[in-house]
């Protein structure tokens, strides 16, 4: 059996508009499902902590398991500094129980210093480790590697052995263009074993007469065909 994963995006725009699009993809699901949203389910501080109580609260009404990052410390985040805000991913479990298995290492520096006015204010710190987690769902239990937007650059720094696992589960928000090579990436890195499977979202912004959208939707899953390829560590870089 193979870890079963929805990837699901949102359109960037004000937090609660987010939220209410992440309770709308909710909605249309079935129970017992797991959903990947983008990175950035919410990207304040305030914003992040409704955010965290409201997703706590629909994971377990809805019986529906949540993937995404925000922007807050946890406690039970591997190596982390206490108190620090990071890029954090949150799993919301269906059974009530919230965890984080990830923070961002790689992020860009619009989210780490606040340099436009007209921008919202995250500041956030970059993580220093990348942690294989072990995930149990439907009894089975799975190794997987969480890696949020570019953090893929990341691959390239480890061997095969150190990050072979079930799956990459990467929340994104790549800009229009990059996120074609997140999925080159991660479907070479599927192709070849280094993942059983793989999962990418990324989010999207809405077209707009004249204007290029400066992310696109990505809702996608990676699965061995049968087919194996050999890795080689110098096509990852």
């Amino acid at each position: 059996m193979t870890l079963k994963i929805i990837p699901k995006t949102f359109g960037l725009a004000r937090e609660e508009l987010q939220l209410e699009e992440i309770k709308s993809k909710v909605a249309d699901s079935a129970k017992g499902e797991t959903i990947l949203f983008p990175e950035f389910g919410a990207y304040t501080v305030e914003g992040s902590k409704m955010a965290f109580e409201e997703l706590s609260r629909l994971s377990v009404n809805s019986g529906i398991t949540l993937v995404t990052t925000l922007n807050l410390p946890s406690e039970d985040l591997p190596h982390a500094v206490p108190g620090r805000n990071y890029n954090t991913v949150f799993v919301f479990s269906r059974t009530g129980k919230v965890f984080s298995p990830q923070a961002k290492i790689t992020p860009q520096s619009f989210e780490m210093k606040h340099q436009d006015e007209a921008s919202p204010f995250i500041n956030v710190h970059p993580y220093s480790h990348l942690n294989i987690m072990e995930l149990s769902q439907d009894g089975m239990r799975y190794t997987a590697i969480f890696l949020v937007c570019s953090d893929l650059y990341v691959l390239q720094m480890f061997s095969y052995q150190r990050l072979t696992s079930d799956a990459l589960i990467c929340p994104a928000n790549f800009g229009a263009g990059a996120e074609e090579a997140a999925e080159n990436v991660i479907h070479y890195a599927v192709e070849t074993g280094l993942f059983r499977q793989g999962y990418l979202c990324n989010s999207y912004q809405q077209e707009r007469r004249g204007r290029t959208p400066l992310t696109k939707k990505v809702e996608r899953e990676f699965h061995q065909n049968g087919r194996h390829r050999s890795f080689c560590e110098n096509e990852m870089k």
